[in-house]
Formats: C-alpha cells, structure tokens, sequence
C-alpha cells in the first residue's frame, strides 16, 4: 500500500504498540526528530462563484452548491496528478537539430578533438565584434555556425529564423571556397606527378569488384571472350526496315506463292549409276512371280453389265 512520507513513522508506532514488532527500526529516532518536508498538493484554480443564487451578480456563472465539486470528484475517482519538473531547453539545441536536419553530411565531417583544447574561448571574437562568420576562420565547425546565429539574433536584435538564414548563407559561402581550393590543389599536384591513395570509397570499390571477379569461372570468361571475337552487334545506324534483293529473290515485288523462294533451293544431284548395278544383291535375291497379279485383277472387277440394282439385291439375298 502507498504511504505518504509523513505517515510512515505514525504507521511504525501502531505497529509498536499494538506489538507487532519488538524494537523500533534504526531510522524510527532520525525520522521523528527529522520529520520528511510536506509536499505541497496541486494547486487548483478556484472560480469566485456567488455563495447562494440570491447573490448572483454574473449570468454565466451556475450556482455550485459547497461540496458539490469534491463529491463530483469522488465519483471520477480523480486523483491529483504529479508534479513533475519542468523540461530543460536550450536555444542552441533547436538550432543544432534543425542544422543538422539542413546539412546531413556535416556529421560525416571529421573533428579535430586536440586542437580545440589549446585555443583559448575567451580569446575568441564574440559580441558586437563579430560580424561575419570568417573572424572564427576560413572552415568554420558546426558549434561555431551555431554560435554565430545566437550572436547575430541577440546583437541585432533580429528574429532567431532570420539570423539562422544569415549565418547558413555564410557557411555556404566559405565551404564551397574551400572545396574549390581543395579541387584546384589537387589538380595541380596531379599534373606534377603526385600520386594519391584511393580514399575510403574507391578502396570499397576495388574490393567488391575483386570479390565478384573471383566467383565468375574461368570458363565463362573464355567463352564471352571467343563469343565477342565471332559475333559483332550490328550499329544501330545501320538498323533498316527494307528487304534487300537477296532476301526476296528478285527485284519485282511481285506475289508468286513461293516459286521465287523456291528457286533458291539448290537440292544435290542423283547419283549417276549403271544399268546393271540397278538391282541390289537383296532385290535380285527375291523371286518374282509373273502371273500373280491377273487372278486378283479379276477378283476385283465387277461385269459392267451388272447394274447398282441387281448387285443390292444379290447382297439382301431377293435376288431371283
């Protein structure tokens, strides 16, 4: 069960006296002779309302009998909130956030941790004297940027969006002076010979490049090789939507169903072969018959004098 801190101590001495327990905590003498402050309870606004309805002096102000709010309370089961502290805010905080939120990349930036503890901050421009954001230096940090928003709101007494426009204006000015000098210095080192490490991303680069080189066979290699030698993708330039004349057979647009095509088949000559090496050694090992087939000629064929009528009526067997 929840205690209120003043009540702890009378609890203990019930307990005491109704011998519950023997001897008396070691913390039960401190606490009564040092009892814990009162928490003060959450303090409510209170309307001034008439007393009665005779003393109504205010029409908008319904007569609330005594009690009645407590009783109304009570039947919420409303309970008094806690105190709670007050949130902490820093002006610098908001501007850094939405700094942040503007120029990502600037928390990519490295940060010299050493050179920041021998140069002293009282020695740095501020005030009325700092009017521009290169008196700090040619490449500001981010706490410097921020820094001289607050400098430029509380000096010319200006909105915090307006200076912040001001100052980032600025910073963008003296980074992209510095990346140009950065590109130029480069260049000219390179044309005489300097030779730099790759950075971070190439060096990334190099190695997934390596990675995948090596899960490719050799095989495969050699083939896209050879298949590269043999076949060459026509230019799309040369891409036409014409049939050339080999393709159709002759000049003429003419509808010939096929024979034109057909023409430029070229089908290999029969073989030229003697008279009597004809016959194979299997043919000439059958026997032929010469008269077999005039019996099944005459088998076949029907007199012509016989009519469709005589030939049904010997097949239903009505023939006379």
């Amino acid at each position: 069960m929840r205690r209120i801190p003043s009540q702890v101590p009378q609890a203990v001495s019930r307990l005491l006296q109704g011998n519950v327990i023997s001897q008396p905590p070691t913390w039960y003498i401190p606490v009564l002779s040092n009892p814990p402050p009162q928490l003060p309870p959450r303090q409510v606004v209170q309307r001034k309302r008439p007393a009665s309805s005779s003393e109504r002096s205010n029409e908008d102000l319904s007569y609330i009998p005594p009690g009645e709010l407590e009783r109304r309370d009570r039947l919420r089961k409303y309970k008094s909130r806690k105190q709670k502290p007050e949130r902490i805010v820093y002006l610098e905080d908001k501007i850094r956030r939405q700094f942040f939120k503007d120029f990502p990349f600037e928390a990519l930036r490295p940060i010299s941790l050493v050179e920041g503890q021998a140069i002293d901050e009282s020695r740095k421009v501020d005030g009325e004297s700092w009017v521009k954001l290169e008196q700090r230096g040619e490449y500001p940090t981010v706490e410097d940027t921020i820094a001289f928003v607050l400098n430029v709101q509380q000096t010319r007494q200006i909105p915090i969006s307006e200076a912040y426009a001001i100052a980032t204006r600025e910073f963008i000015t003296l980074r992209a002076r510095h990346e140009q000098a950065t590109i130029a210095a480069e260049i000219e080192a390179r044309q005489y010979g300097a030779e730099f490490k790759p950075d971070a991303f190439e060096r990334q680069f190099n190695l997934e490049n390596k990675s995948l080189s090596s899960l490719t066979p050799p095989s495969s290699t050699r083939s896209s090789d050879s298949t590269k030698i043999k076949y060459r993708k026509q230019p799309r330039w040369q891409w036409s939507n014409t049939i050339p004349s080999f393709a159709s057979g002759s000049g003429s647009n003419e509808f010939t169903g096929g024979r034109n095509y057909m023409e430029n088949w070229k089908l290999p000559k029969p073989l030229e072969t003697s008279q009597g090496a004809q016959q194979s050694e299997l043919l000439s090992s059958i026997p032929q018959i010469e008269n077999a087939s005039t019996p099944v000629e005459a088998e076949d064929t029907r007199p012509q004098e016989e009519s469709d009528l005589e030939f049904l009526q010997a097949v239903l067997g009505k023939r006379s």
